[in-house]
C-alpha cells in the first residue's frame, strides 16, 4: 500500500495549496508520488525539491510583473502566464529552482495534461521532463489564453479539463489512500453549464471535437470527482484538505495581499490537518 499526494489546480487559488505544502515540506511530510495538475503541477515542483517559501515568493513578489501574468503577455506570446518568463529567468536567476535536488528527491511527479485529439488525461512522469518543464507548462495552458503545447508528439492544453482532482488515477496506481489538497470549499459545485460556449470552442478548437466534448462535460466529471473524495474521506481512506470557506482569489488573481491571505489559510488548514496526515501515512 501506498500514500499519494493529489493536488487540484484553480489558477492563482494554487497560493492556498502552496501555503499547505510549505506546512508538508516544514514539518518532514513526504510522500511517494504526488498528482498535480495545473497550479497543483507547478506547486508540487518547489515542494519536491524542497524550497519552502519558493511558491509564496514567485506570486507575492512577481504576481503583478506583467512578464508573470498579464494581456500584454497574452498579445506578445499568446499565453496570459509568461511561460517563458516563469520557467527561464524567474527558475534559473531570479528565484532559482534547485533542479538536483528535484530529481535527487524519492518523491515522483505525475503532472496530468489534457490531449486534444482524445480529450483524455496524460501524465508526465519526472522521467518524461525536460529543463524547461513542458509537461508542467501544458499542465496549466489554460484553453483560449494559452498556445497549444506540443511535446511527445502530443498536443496538450490545461489538465483540468480531463480531471481536475486526479484522485482516480492515483488509486488505479495503487495508492490505496491519498491526501488530497483542493482549492475550493466544501459548498462548492460545479454548475451543469461549460464555461465556455461550444460556438466558441468550435471556432478556436474544431479539429478536436474529443477535446470540445470533455470541455463540456468537465462540470459532470468534477462533480463526480468531488464525490469520489468525499466517499474516499468517509471511508477512512483519504484526508481532505481545503478552504473553509471561499478563499478571496479567483483564477487571475493580481493582489499579492489577496494572495497572501489564501496562502496563509492554506497553512492554518494544513497545520490543522497535520494529525490525520501522519496518521493516515503511518497507515500507509
Amino acid at each position: 500500500m501506498s500514500v499519494g499526494l493529489v493536488l487540484e489546480g484553480g489558477g492563482t487559488r494554487g497560493a492556498y495549496t502552496s501555503g499547505v505544502l510549505d506546512v508538508f515540506n516544514e514539518n518532514q511530510i513526504v510522500f511517494p508520488v504526488v498528482y498535480g495538475i495545473s497550479a497543483g503541477a507547478c506547486n508540487a515542483l518547489s515542494y519536491i525539491s524542497g524550497q519552502v517559501g519558493r511558491n509564496f515568493r514567485i506570486f507575492y513578489d512577481y504576481i503583478q510583473d506583467d512578464r508573470y501574468m498579464s494581456v500584454s503577455s497574452l498579445r506578445k506570446t499568446g499565453n496570459l502566464f509568461g511561460f517563458d518568463f516563469i520557467f527561464g529567468e524567474l527558475s534559473h536567476k531570479l528565484l532559482p529552482f534547485d533542479y538536483q535536488a528535484f530529481f535527487a528527491s524519492p518523491t515522483q511527479l505525475m503532472a496530468g495534461t489534457t490531449d486534444l485529439h482524445t480529450g483524455e488525461a496524460i501524465f508526465f512522469g519526472k522521467e518524461d521532463l525536460d529543463e524547461g518543464f513542458t509537461p508542467v507548462r501544458a499542465s496549466s495552458a489554460m484553453p483560449f489564453v494559452s498556445k497549444i503545447v506540443r511535446y511527445q508528439g502530443h498536443e496538450l492544453l490545461d489538465g483540468s479539463y480531463s480531471t481536475s482532482i486526479p484522485l482516480r488515477r492515483s488509486l488505479n496506481d495503487g495508492n490505496t489512500r491519498n491526501v488530497v489538497v483542493l482549492t475550493r470549499d466544501a459548498s462548492y459545485r460545479k454548475g451543469t453549464r461549460s464555461e465556455y460556449p461550444r460556438t466558441a470552442l468550435r471556432k478556436i478548437y474544431g479539429k478536436y471535437p474529443s477535446f470540445i466534448e470533455a470541455v463540456q462535460r468537465r462540470p459532470l466529471v468534477y462533480n463526480s470527482e468531488l464525490d469520489l473524495c468525499t466517499q474516499q474521506e468517509q471511508a477512512g481512506k483519504a484526508v481532505l484538505i481545503r478552504p473553509g470557506e471561499p478563499i478571496p482569489v479567483g483564477r487571475y488573481e493580481k493582489n499579492p495581499e489577496r494572495l497572501k491571505q489564501a496562502y496563509e489559510m492554506g497553512r492554518k488548514d494544513a497545520e490543522q490537518k497535520l494529525p490525520e496526515v501522519r496518521a493516515l501515512l503511518a497507515q500507509g
